[in-house]
């Protein structure tokens, strides 16, 4: 069994480790922040002084870090985890960062016989401790494959999105429909409580009428043969009801960025339907 290393003892990093000590792996870690280093230790891991240590101690290492510059200097700064990393070695970024910076940490990692993968986490602190996290990979097949029994000892399923960096893509592009649901819902409610509903009593109508995800169904609106990305309905919600929508909350005064531009963006996309 390969010795695991983890860099990045904080919320995330944490409840990987109390998944890797509840599967029996052995594991050195490492974080810059004490606090961080003895929550390691007492969830049963090795503590090492610095990144490259770990390099020097493990095979295959979780790199668990907030940014992409955070990355760059854990990777390749000073006592970083590329000075002390073996040939052979397996390294997994599970941060949500840009794809071009795991390339770069990939290529430098390359020139050292060492082998870089994006397995990006799709899950909070709890989910990760209850088993149920998902990793979004990108990657060779044959590293994939190598990272695999590693991955389902902290989670559920890992999906392999594509080559290196495809699951920093998949992880960026899953946030970007999270996070634009909220923004959404909070322009939608501002809307409403303008125009004299209570805003929980907007939340509450569109809880118990709220027909599901699109991408529950995805195939009814998006060709499922890979032809092309553009959707096949919604013709009216994009001509006329947006619209509606849009010029309601101009009547109201409100000044709603992501509710213009939609409005926008559907009717350039109906006339690029028609074209």
């Amino acid at each position: 069994m390969e010795k695991v290393g983890v860099i990045g003892a904080g919320a995330m990093g944490s409840a990987l480790l109390e998944r890797l000590k509840l599967a029996g792996a052995q594991v050195i870690a490492y974080d810059p922040v004490p606090q961080a280093l003895a929550a390691a230790r007492a969830l049963g891991a090795e503590s090492a002084p610095s990144a490259e240590a770990v390099g020097r101690a493990a095979t295959i290492i979780d790199v668990v870090v907030r940014s992409d510059q955070d990355m760059l200097d854990c990777m390749m700064g000073g006592e970083g985890l590329l000075e002390g990393v073996r040939p052979g070695s397996l390294i997994l970024l599970h941060s949500t960062i840009l794809p071009q910076t795991t390339r770069k940490v990939a290529d430098a990692a390359r020139r050292r016989g060492v082998d870089v993968i994006d397995a990006c986490m799709v899950g909070v602190p709890k989910v990760v401790r209850a088993g149920d996290l998902s990793f979004l990979v990108g990657g060779p097949a044959e590293l994939v494959e190598r990272a695999r029994p590693h991955l389902l000892r902290m989670g559920r399923q890992l999906l392999h999105m594509g080559p290196l960096g495809a699951g920093n893509v998949a992880k960026l592009i899953k946030n970007l429909v999270t996070g634009s649901e909220t923004l959404i819902i909070h322009e939608a409610i501002q809307i409403g409580q303008a125009a004299g509903i209570p805003y929980r009593d907007a939340l509450e109508m569109m809880r118990q009428v709220y027909s599901g995800t699109i991408l529950n169904r995805w195939q009814e609106s998006f060709d499922p043969s890979g032809a092309g990305p553009m959707p096949r309905a919604g013709h009216s919600v994009f001509v006329k009801d947006i619209p509606l929508v849009a010029e309601l909350a101009r009547h109201c005064g409100l000044d709603l960025p992501i509710t213009q531009g939609l409005a926008a963006a559907g009717k350039r996309l109906v006339k690029a339907k028609a074209s």
